[in-house]
């Protein structure tokens, strides 16, 4: 008897827990940290952007990979709906989301600009 593939060690959802570990740990590193200089705030956005872009990139091919999987495995609904008909509403959704992702690449590329010009001499006396 063969293994469900669904409990198959699988090296893209090992890839997606760790994304969602960095932006956590991206959470807690700022949160109540305090000011952060504008060249670094400049050199992280540079970072997030590229993860909108890669994350555009990455749900469309999980998309098309979920459309593929239509053609290897025979899929089914516990409740004995359309499986097919889910994975479109689910294909649908992710391209609605890697539309998202670009534009919040776009958006923190904007943000990135903004801050291009910005340099800091040294740090302010507290007040």
């Amino acid at each position: 008897m063969s293994t469900p593939a669904t409990h198959l060690p699988d090296p893209v959802n090992e890839h997606a827990a760790a994304a969602y570990e960095s932006i956590r740990a991206l959470c807690h590193a700022t949160v109540g940290r305090g000011p952060i200089p504008p060249p670094q705030v400049y050199e992280v956005l540079g970072n997030l952007k590229c993860l909108g872009y890669g994350l555009t990139q990455a749900l469309r091919q999980l998309s098309r990979a979920l459309a593929e999987s239509l053609t290897v495995y025979a899929v089914y609904e516990d409740d004995g709906d359309n499986p097919e008909e889910s994975i479109a509403y689910a294909m649908e959704s992710l391209r609605a989301a890697a539309d998202r992702a670009t534009q919040l690449a776009v958006l923190l590329d904007a943000a990135q600009d903004d801050l291009s010009r910005i340099g800091i001499h040294q740090q302010r006396e507290p007040r």
